[in-house]
């Protein structure tokens, strides 16, 4: 398997700053590098993440986040998948997906959906889409 690209060095950095705030045991669930992945791909997402999310104690709260009003069909599927990607606890479906993101977006979420499923590790840093 490939490993995962950042989208570019802040990606790639603001990924690095979060993830050293969680605690070691959090640092090695796929799960929470999964949505870090995500959700410092996107500054808009990101932002939006940043309200819910607390990294010294790895609390999400993804159910008032979800809540939150959004106009941005893009944004709001990608909170959709970073609640699918913490817990599964949201449908939405491929088709959602391909038709609500431009090209930059997908590869962002498939980098994310790579990093759930098979973790990040340290070369991952040195490499970029």
């Amino acid at each position: 398997m490939n490993p995962v690209c950042f989208l570019d060095d802040q990606h790639n950095k603001r990924y690095q700053m979060i993830l050293k705030r969680l605690s070691t045991r959090n640092r090695a669930k796929t799960p929470f590098q999964a949505i870090l992945f995500l959700a410092t791909g996107n500054l808009q997402l990101m932002q939006l993440f940043s309200d819910y999310f607390f990294p010294e104690t790895g609390e999400f709260f993804y159910q008032e986040m979800l809540a939150e009003p959004i106009d941005d069909r893009m944004i709001d599927v990608e909170r959709q998948l970073l609640v699918q990607l913490y817990n599964g606890r949201t449908t939405l479906t491929v088709i959602e997906i391909i038709d609500q993101l431009n090209p930059k977006e997908l590869k962002l979420v498939l980098g994310a959906i790579q990093v759930r499923m098979f973790g990040t590790d340290e070369e991952l840093g040195e490499r970029q889409i």
